[in-house]
Order: structure tokens, then sequence, then C-alpha cells
């Protein structure tokens, strides 16, 4: 099977275990609604009330500050945002901070909306991020009009949050709570409209920074500056490649000690000298992990590693490994099963740390219901020390998955698999 057929069913298996995960998602939880164009669209529903969080991620292809442009020009909106009929800039505090008014389009026979928006931006790019948080505005800096409803305080809130994966590509999430307001029932307006504005306002974000004026823009800004400066300071860059790390190694300490690493040095040199291309980023943290996998050290590096073993001997997987984060990375899932020799050096049966991953991993419930959803065959794993054991020594199993993880055509395939082995072992 070819490259991007391989990709393709990997990401089908994850998408369907996605969806069979979020069945019946509790109040306070992202719940994965909708996969299409490479931007998951999640929804979060709240104790004693209808009004939904929906939230949707996704990469552009552009660089950070040519995104923090679109976002910036806010006459715009309406060619690009979801429902958005016009704009106008009440007052301006500062370049990153702005209070607007919008017409937002509602359904016939409801009128439309109108609103006063207020808008700021934050850049961190010590870690390579940047937020723009909006809300309604509480001042009277817009006459109401009889042909709008005008929304109120608390009825609109959000975020932008924008971060840098490589010098041209950056990952979006877009994130609002909305109430439609009037006699619009908030059931409707979540199953019909406003589940949509995330992934449509990415893809116009895709849109607009391909233009040459946000581009140019984007040469000139401040935030050009600050990124090359950012870029050409090996220290910054690793704090930027710890972070996007630290969403799944979410143990400090232990991210700590593995970014002590000359390992993780020479990693971190590499992203550097390619000017943190996309490509770089996403190398830098398969290598990470491939820290788990290596075997045969000496001197310094064994040392090293052994202290890694010796600090996770007795924590739970859970507690310094988010696995649902991790799994919800597509782009990152689709790397790591295009890798064998990485998939390989995971289930190295030379590796101390990758037995000792692989126990926990299999002895940890929210990791095990990552990848099996049926109940009876995740008890047996998660209650039978045994059949952990027989499955880590199957070389049947251990070649199958090495081989052929990227072939699985839903997540029932790779039960089916899982399940004959336990099954051979009773």
């Amino acid at each position: 099977m070819n490259g991007p057929k391989v990709k393709a069913a990997f990401a089908v298996v994850f998408c369907l275990m996605f969806l069979a995960a979020s069945a019946g998602a509790k109040d306070g939880e992202w719940e994965l609604i909708l996969s299409e164009d490479g931007i998951d669209t999640y929804r979060m529903t709240h104790p004693g009330t209808d009004v939904c969080t929906f939230k949707g991620v996704g990469f552009v292809d552009a660089r950070m500050e040519v995104v923090g442009c679109v976002i910036r020009d806010i006459p715009s909106y309406p060619e690009w945002m979801a429902d958005f009929k016009d704009t106008t800039i009440v007052k301006t505090i500062d370049r990153n901070t702005y209070i607007f008014h919008c017409v937002i389009n509602a359904p016939f026979p409801y009128k439309d909306r109108d609103i006063l928006i207020n808008n700021e931006a934050v850049y961190n790019l010590e870690n390579g991020t940047a937020q723009i948080i909006f809300g309604v505005e509480t001042e009277t800096l817009f006459p109401e009009k009889s042909q709008y409803y005008r929304l109120s305080q608390g009825q609109l809130e959000g975020k932008y949050y924008i971060e840098f994966f490589g010098r041209n590509k950056t990952r979006v999430t877009y994130m609002h709570r909305a109430h439609p307001g009037g006699n619009i029932p908030v059931s409707i307006a979540n199953m019909l409209k406003i589940r949509h504005y995330p992934a449509t306002n990415i893809k116009g974000l895709r849109m607009m920074s391909k233009k040459e004026k946000y581009i140019q823009a984007g040469l000139v800004s401040p935030e050009n500056e600050l990124i090359e400066n950012m870029l050409a300071d090996s220290v910054m860059v690793r704090e930027v490649l710890k972070t996007r790390i630290g969403e799944y190694i979410t143990d400090p300490v232990l991210l700590d000690l593995m970014f002590d690493t000359d390992m993780a040095a020479q990693i971190v040199g590499h992203v550097h000298e390619k000017n943190a291309t996309f490509e770089s980023v996403k190398q830098a943290v398969i290598d990470m992990l491939n820290i788990v996998a290596t075997e045969g050290l000496k001197g310094d590096m064994q040392s090293e590693v052994y202290h890694i073993l010796t600090y996770v001997a007795d924590k739970r997987f859970e507690n310094f490994f988010n696995m649902k984060k991790f799994m919800q990375e597509t782009w990152l899932v689709d790397a790591v099963a295009a890798r064998k020799d990485l998939i390989r050096g995971l289930l190295n049966k030379n590796s101390d740390l990758a037995k000792v991953m692989f126990d926990k991993i299999t002895a940890s419930e929210p990791a095990v219901t990552c990848f099996i959803q049926d109940d009876d065959l995740a008890e047996k794993i998660l209650n039978d020390a045994s059949i952990r054991q027989k499955l880590w020594e199957d070389e049947v199993l251990r070649e199958q998955i090495i081989e052929h993880l990227g072939d699985f055509d839903s997540l029932k395939a790779f039960e089916a698999l899982v399940e004959e082995r336990v099954d051979s072992y009773l």
C-alpha cells in the first residue's frame, strides 16, 4: 500500500476512534463531532444550559504573523468569517486591541443580529503562541437599529489560539460560545449554524492568508522581526519545542529530564539549523518520542535514559502522558504510523524503557480505551497482568502492528487482531 493510502487508512482508524470515544461525552468534556478538510470540530456541553462551546482545530499554510494580519483586518471579516455581513471599527485602542460593530446574518424569518465586540491579541513568542480573545463590549458606542436584534453581554465569548509550527505552518484553534438571542431556539442554532462556525473560519483564514497583501503586511509587521529573532535564538527554539511536546508529556519534571539529555540537544540543534520549518518541528517530536526506543547507549546518554526510566518507574502512565491529546494530533499520528523503524523501536524488546512504557500503557484505562472500544476486551487487558506480559512477548502481534498499523481500515479491525491474539493465550 502506498504512502498516501496508508495515511488515509490510518486517519480513518483514528477518526472512528474519536467518534466512538465521544459518544455520551459528559458536561465539560470535548466531543468530536466532525473531521473534514484537516479540521477537527468539537463540542462541549455545560450543566444547566443548552448553550454549547464549539471548537475547531486545523493548520493554515502561512506564517504566524500573516495569520495575525488577516485577523487584524476587521473590515475584511465579511469576506471569510461565518455569517458576518458587515463590520465597522468603532474604537482602536492599539494595533492589537479593537472595539468593532458587526452585523451577523440570521435565517429567515428572524432578524439579523448585531453586536459590539472587543477584540484583543496577546502574543507570547517565548513559546511561539498568540491568542485573540473576543467578547461583547459593554460600552454603548454604536446606536441600536430597529432592523437588528442586539446581542448583549454574556451572549458571545471566544478566542483564536494560534501556534508556531514552522515558518510557513500555523495551527489555529478557534473557539466560541454563543447564544443566538431573541426567539431563535438555542438547540436549532447549535445544530444548524453555530457548530459550523469554527471550521468555516479556519477555512477562511486559509483562503485569506494566501493573499499577497497579507503576506507583504506580515513581512513588515513587528511580529515578523520578533519571530525571526526567536528563530535565531536556539534557547527560544528549545522552549517552543518544549511547549509543543509538553502538550503530551504533561509531567514537567519528566519533560525537563528529556530536554536535558544530549539527544535533545542534538534534536534542538537540528531544528535551529533548519530555521524551524514544519518538517523539522515534526521530525523533532518524533525524535523525542524515539528516546524511548533507544538501546545500546553508553556513558552519559545511557545515564540520562536510566534517569528517565527511574523517574517513570513508579508513576501511572496517565499522570505523565496525555494519550487523548496525542491521538488528536492527526498530523503527528500520521507521521508516527509512517515510521516502521519508530514503531519497531517503541516495541523493542531490548529497550528497558520501551518495556516499562508498554507495561504502563496497557495498564492504564485512559490509554487502553483510546485503542480498545470493546469493554470486555479492555477489561481483560487491564485486569490481567499475565495477558499484558503475553502481549509484549507476542512476536506475531508485534510484527502485525509494525508492518500493518497504517493498513487497518477501522478501529474494529485493530481490535479484532488484538482480540484474536488475547483469545489465543486463554
